[in-house]
């Protein structure tokens, strides 16, 4: 059997895609035998390489964003995005950002129920980068909620995170499509990239935070256009979700209608080449 690594990138509520292409593992009846993440790829990867399955992760967000006693639908009548869900937890008084993270992250431990890279099912690199330095780390032992946390960490949204001393914000200001991570240890290298395709032109300029993180994404597109030109995985999938905002989870399902074209080209592909390589071996 060969080895397929698979890489999840950053994108924010786009990133759900990441479950359907996790679909097509399970219909095929095969698993990665490694991951990387950047960001909502390194939150799905993780629950994935703890060994829950894509349809109890759907069942997941259906709870967390449909749930009849969840304030999801309220805040967002407010628009007020920046208190997205029950488990975020606002940080006005705290420096480097508006939210600290922490409500989620223990969610997302009694959740998966593993606390370290060394637990997971499938071995995990997730990016971040180290603030002070400027550059990329990668995280692949210890403690698996520091970098997960350290990945989604967006500028000025969410709470830096302090690890021994160094400062991390998210992976996707240096590394948004991190399949190089993972390249060498690959067979073959899967990568699937959600970043914001182009948008429509519209006359009224857009609000202050939608800027800013629009600004974010065309960085993050920017990143990956030129890392392509110099390395590529095996399999490139690109979900072209429209009509998404970053924080705009309450839209799962428009979502997954989206990324189904992707879904079956994916499948149709890593059918035809273990098909193919059964043959060579028989």
């Amino acid at each position: 059997m060969k080895k397929i690594g698979l890489a999840l990138g950053s994108g924010g509520a786009r990133g759900l895609a990441h479950i359907l292409i996790l679909e097509v593992f399970e219909e095929l009846g095969i698993k990665p035998s490694i991951m990387s993440g950047c960001s909502i790829g390194a939150i799905i990867a993780s629950v994935y390489a703890a060994g829950i399955s894509a349809k109890d992760m759907r069942e997941i967000v259906d709870e967390v964003v449909f749930q009849k006693n969840s304030k999801f639908w309220e805040i967002h009548r407010r628009s007020d995005f920046v208190k997205m869900l029950d488990f975020i937890d606002p940080s006005l008084l705290k420096p480097g950002g508006i939210i600290k993270g922490e409500k989620f992250i223990n969610f997302l431990e009694q959740t998966i129920k593993v606390s370290t890279f060394e637990e997971l099912k499938i071995p995990l690199k997730v990016v971040a980068t180290e603030y002070w330095e400027k550059k990329e780390t990668v995280f692949d032992k210890g403690n698996l909620f520091n970098a997960i946390r350290a990945s989604y960490s967006i500028p000025g949204l969410f709470t830096p995170v302090k690890v021994n001393k160094h400062l991390y914000i998210d992976g996707g200001m240096v590394n948004p499509l991190p399949f190089d991570l993972i390249k060498e240890e690959s067979d073959i290298t899967i990568a699937v990239d959600v970043t914001a395709p182009r948008t429509e032109y519209e006359e009224d300029i857009p609000p202050a935070y939608e800027l800013l993180f629009s600004t974010y994404q065309i960085m993050q597109t920017s990143l990956i256009r030129e890392k392509l030109k110099h390395t590529k995985p095996d399999i490139l999938i690109r979900t072209n979700i429209k009509g998404i905002r970053v924080h705009e989870f309450m839209k799962a399902e428009l979502i997954y209608k989206q990324a189904e074209p992707c879904k079956d080209k994916l499948k149709r592909r890593l059918d035809r080449i273990l098909t193919k390589a059964d043959d060579t071996q028989n």
